[in-house]
């Protein structure tokens, strides 16, 4: 026959489980939410007002497309007077694609519209 375990035992658990919480949101933290990045304007036109601006982040951690865009939109709406605008990921990719291998993972290209 089993026995029940005693219910004081799951409150040392559950305490543990409220203590650690804070540190298990730190883990599901937004990529790159602590990070900084560098844009500015290209040349290029992406239509409808605005240009393709280039996001520079730290060369010594490459991140993958989809969290570099991530960062970028962050960083955009923290901004004043700068709005992101609408371009697909395939857009996105090809842009940034156009920087060259070199800069292939720690460089963005994406449509940014600026109020002077």
């Amino acid at each position: 026959m089993r026995t029940a375990a005693p219910k004081s035992g799951g409150r040392g658990r559950g305490a543990a489980l409220i203590a650690a919480l804070p540190l298990l949101a730190a883990c599901a933290a937004p990529p790159g939410a602590d990070v900084s990045v560098r844009h500015f304007a290209s040349t290029e036109t992406a239509g409808n007002g605005a240009r393709w601006h280039l996001f520079v982040f730290d060369p010594e951690e490459a991140r993958s497309l989809d969290d570099r865009i991530a960062i970028a939109k962050r960083s955009i709406g923290q901004e004043r007077g700068c709005e992101w605008v609408g371009a697909s990921r395939a857009e996105i990719e090809a842009q940034t694609a156009k920087q060259g291998q070199t800069y292939s993972q720690t460089l963005l290209a994406a449509p940014v519209r600026c109020s002077a």
